[in-house]
């Protein structure tokens, strides 16, 4: 791939970005970061030298209209993933945006439809359908390995912000407005799988509640709004039943886990924290089994990467952004080739919101409750 073709992308916001998406870049071959870009200069031109991108700019509308940018990658908090996505799809640009993908149903709606006009890919980072484990339950699902699906159940218990003082760059989960919440930030991944994996879930209902309005930060107590603890329940085609449940306080928490349970057999996917980066494990049982066994996952086309290490956490962005720029680099219908893909969509993404918004309401603008 190094002789071939670059697809070359532009990185909106340092935080984050630096941490995952500009290493998991810099691990493959076949993409090139040819911007950065923050709203500060000394920020811009540090994580530029960092990666060894040869352009910091200021302020996210100069890289949008940088001329030698392919993709813009919007790598910032929900709120802000509007302006920036609706400025680099005016300018021609394909956009990747972090999840979720935008901090109400309104502003995805206006993404969505953004995007339509532009006649660009709109793609929402909904990583985790990348673990190869995962890869594996689809395809065990889709060869009926389950038989008649009768039940699924998601646990996410993660202790994340049982101490925010250790994550001070994500402090700004407190606050609902930025489009925050246990179930938007973590449990929309969670829903996405169940999703990819069975079909559209309906007849949601559920309850959100913020079970700790205070942090406690290094610089005193933090007053938080958004909610830490959500519950739902809901219904899959052909009628199975769905149960969610997902909190990023919880101490000690259990990590993650989706089972389903079906008339011949039982698949159950685990992983020690949050699947955008801890390795998932499969396991399954037909009915005529003892017990469960581990299942390892096949290899699939194009699933070969190399370049990292199986556990690694940037593998399931860098299998993504793989087949990404694959897509765009074929040279054909760029939306089709997304579709055959299976990479998550701004559509996609608006449904979570709305998904969401039928569970909680709506995020909350006033002082906590529950």
């Amino acid at each position: 791939m190094t002789g071939g073709p670059r697809l070359r992308i532009g990185v909106v916001g340092a935080s984050y970005a630096a941490g995952t998406h500009l290493p998991a870049y810099a691990a493959l071959p076949e993409v090139e970061v040819v911007a950065v870009a923050t709203a500060h200069a000394e920020t811009a031109e540090a994580v530029a030298r960092r990666f060894g991108v040869p352009r910091a700019h200021v302020g996210f509308e100069r890289l949008c209209a940088d001329p030698e940018v392919d993709l813009v990658d919007v790598a910032t908090r929900p709120s802000r993933h509007r302006g920036m996505a609706e400025a680099a799809l005016a300018a021609g640009k394909h956009v990747l945006c972090e999840a979720p993908l935008a901090a109400s149903v309104a502003d995805g709606a206006a993404m969505a439809a953004a995007a339509q006009r532009a006649g660009r890919l709109g793609l929402v980072d909904m990583q985790s359908r990348f673990w190869p484990g995962l890869a594996e339950f689809r395809r065990l699902v889709d060869e009926g390995f389950l038989g008649t699906l009768e039940n699924v159940e998601v646990r996410a218990f993660y202790p994340t912000f049982t101490r925010p003082e250790r994550v001070p760059s994500s402090l700004w989960c407190a606050d609902a407005g930025s489009g925050a919440s246990s179930l938007r930030i973590h449990g929309l991944h969670s829903v996405d799988l169940v999703q990819w994996l069975f079909g559209e879930l309906s007849g949601v209902q559920g309850t959100a509640a913020t079970r700790r309005p205070v942090w406690p930060t290094p610089e005193g107590e933090l007053a938080a709004t958004s909610r830490d603890s959500v519950a739902f329940t809901g219904r899959l085609p052909g009628g199975a039943v769905v149960s969610v449940h997902t909190s990023w306080v919880a101490w000690h928490g259990s990590g993650w886990r989706l089972a389903a349970y079906g008339s011949a057999g039982a698949l159950v996917a685990t992983a020690a924290g949050h699947t955008g980066h801890f390795p998932v494990r499969l396991a399954g049982a037909r009915a005529e089994d003892a017990e469960l066994v581990e299942i390892r996952p096949r290899p699939g086309p194009g699933d070969d990467l190399p370049e990292l290490a199986p556990d690694a956490a940037t593998l399931p962005f860098a299998r993504l952004v793989r087949r990404l720029a694959g897509v765009l680099l074929d040279g054909g219908d760029p939306a089709a080739a997304a579709a055959r893909a299976q990479l998550p969509t701004f559509a996609d993404g608006l449904r979570l919101l709305e998904l969401a918004d039928a569970v909680d309401g709506g995020q909350p603008s006033g002082p906590p409750s529950g």
